[in-house]
């Protein structure tokens, strides 16, 4: 399943649902409020989050978090729908994210990595430094 990269910081009305389905199985913390993650993610939005998703057949199949800092760009809360879990879907971001990080000379910095994602991380140029990873534009 090719899975295309966006940078969303005005989801549309699918987005938002998407998005909503994306982050209901995130772990209750990574939300202010579990009862309306709409509102939650809205609020992450209004201080200058982004997401970064993975879309394929117009449909928002997961998607990180992500702050821009100079040429630092801060990638955290990595989630994908249970039902494309397997697929490809967040290696598939990450090959992505590379390619425009590179592109654009940002480094990369990932938090609160899933243990799933380390190595497919490692595998990607990115080094480990504390509990992060961190990948330095080619």
């Amino acid at each position: 399943m090719p899975v295309h990269l966006e940078h969303i910081s005005q989801p549309s009305e699918q987005d938002w649902i998407d998005l909503g389905k994306i982050y209901a199985d995130a772990p209750p913390q990574w939300l202010s409020d579990n009862n309306d993650i709409k509102a939650s993610l809205q609020a992450l939005l209004d201080q200058d989050v982004w997401f970064i998703s993975g879309r394929f057949n117009a449909r928002l199949l997961g998607a990180m978090q992500a702050r821009k800092n100079g040429n630092n760009i801060t990638l955290s809360h990595f989630c994908v729908r249970n039902i494309t879990v397997k697929r490809g879907v967040a290696h598939q971001m990450l090959h992505h994210i590379n390619a425009w990080a590179d592109a654009n000379g940002y480094t990369l910095i990932a938090k609160g990595v899933p243990e799933e994602l380390a190595k497919p991380l490692i595998k990607r140029d990115f080094i480990v430094n504390n509990n992060d990873f961190i990948r330095n534009p080619k």
